[in-house]
């Protein structure tokens, strides 16, 4: 956690101090809905709130001191700056050079969350390790998690989230990662990118940052990975998958484990992931590959990776008494809905899909629809519930809101699987936990 004087922070900020009192603070806060008390409050501004307007509550919270780039009415020392924004992310970058952890970077268009959960879960055994939380991976998340950074942690790992060119870029002159990791590229966010070209860039920026003696993970599978050892300024490449040096072999997967052997250098282990989907299993890999660069003994790579469980809404089996739920349900991509739509083949019974609209894809975007409802034609799924405009494509049984899919599984589907999932402004969290709550009330 930072701590430091407000003096030294007006420097780093380029800011105008407005007192020369001395006054230290411990951490930083941009939400007065948080603890607040002790430390700087920094006042963002969105095209949706604007913190300015909460300056007198946070001198009534307790802050030491107010970033602001607007005039405000505070007798707390108020720091001027051009841009807040900019400022929260200088002085996280100034704390992350303030301290000496191998950070490790972590982007993709699947995989990332799931990658950096099973990559904390090894580190974290073998010494005292940040991370990334929640979905906290953007340009103000990147920040809040760098701003947590202690003289204790080893190692500190950041999921990087981008759906413009140039975000990664940002991330990484904020966060200067030793290790940079590419999990895969696809038609994720396409809308937002233009062209699959410039998606492609745009996750190889996470390689341009790293200097000469950073290590790049990239899956050998990828067919973007000429263009990415190219863009990549350390000719340290490791790649992982099929085909590399660290590799899977007798992969099996059930209803709610999956099991192979992780090969690395004439040396196997068996790992037995507490997950669904055989498509973590590259998760798994990279996860692995970077413990191996960083030395990290093959037992508690094994131990790390079993003991890492699905994130709530990622492939999370619910298992309530008159269905079985897979929660899917936090964002959705074309190959995330393959991969899910995969996953329930693995069940017993009636197979039942909730899909909703997948969003930023582009021009593109019903002929990838239309590409999803053909998959589960040829999927052996019993029925599928759909949900959004675009989601229509997938010529299922179409609904107009949430509470009227609820009410026909209700109906007609006792003892079902379910798979849910959409992209996450359809909000189908809300029926997953409506299906739970109403189990949980019955």
């Amino acid at each position: 956690m930072l701590s430091t004087n407000i003096q030294k922070i007006a420097e780093v900020v380029n800011g105008k101090l407005n007192s020369n009192e001395a006054r230290e603070f411990n951490g930083v806060c941009t939400d007065t809905r948080a603890d607040i008390n002790g430390k700087l409050f920094i006042a963002l501004e969105g095209p949706n709130f604007d913190a300015h307007t909460f300056a007198q509550n946070a001198e009534e919270l307790g802050a030491i001191a107010i970033i602001a780039h607007k005039k405000i009415h505070s007798n707390l020392p108020v720091i001027q700056v051009k841009n807040t924004e900019k400022a929260y992310q200088d002085i996280a970058a100034w704390h992350r050079q303030s301290h000496s952890p191998i950070v490790i970077a972590i982007t993709g268009s699947n995989g990332k969350t799931s990658t950096k959960n099973m990559l904390n879960s090894i580190l974290s055994i073998a010494a005292p390790t940040l991370s990334t939380k929640g979905n906290l991976n953007n340009h103000l998340g990147v920040p809040k998690t760098l701003l947590e950074l202690e003289e204790r942690h080893k190692y500190c790992i950041i999921e990087m989230g981008a759906n413009h060119q140039h975000e990664i870029s940002l991330l990484c002159s904020i966060a200067s990662p030793n290790i940079s990791i590419i999990t895969n590229a696809n038609n994720a966010h396409l809308g937002e990118f233009g062209s699959e070209e410039n998606l492609v860039k745009a996750k190889g920026e996470i390689l341009e940052s790293l200097t000469k003696d950073g290590v790049a993970l990239i899956n050998i599978a990828s067919p973007h990975k000429e263009t990415w050892h190219e863009m990549s300024n350390t000719q340290s490449l490791t790649f992982f998958g099929k085909g590399s040096g660290i590799y899977p072999s007798e992969i099996t997967g059930s209803k709610s484990r999956i099991n192979f052997n992780l090969n690395h250098s004439n040396a196997s282990l068996n790992v037995n992931l507490s997950m669904i989907g055989l498509h973590q299993v590259d998760n798994a890999l990279a996860a692995a590959a970077c413990a191996i660069a960083l030395g990290i003994e093959p037992d508690v790579i094994k131990k790390g990776l079993e003991n890492t469980l699905p994130e709530k809404g990622r492939l999370e089996l619910i298992e309530l008494e008159n269905f079985k739920i897979l929660d899917d349900s936090y964002n959705a991509n074309p190959e995330s809905m393959k991969a899910a739509i995969d996953c329930i083949g693995n069940f017993s019974g009636e197979k039942v899909l909730v899909l909703g609209s997948m969003g930023e894809l582009g021009i593109d975007s019903q002929k990838l629809h239309q590409e999803i409802g053909n998959y589960v034609r040829q999927s052996k799924i019993d029925h599928l519930l759909t949900i959004g405009e675009d989601a229509k494509e997938y010529q299922g049984q179409q609904f107009e809101d949430i509470n009227s899919i609820f009410k026909s599984i209700q109906t007609n589907h006792q003892g079902s699987t379910i798979l849910i999932k959409g992209s996450r402004m359809m909000r189908l969290n809300e029926l997953v936990d409506n299906l739970v709550n109403s189990e949980n009330s019955s």
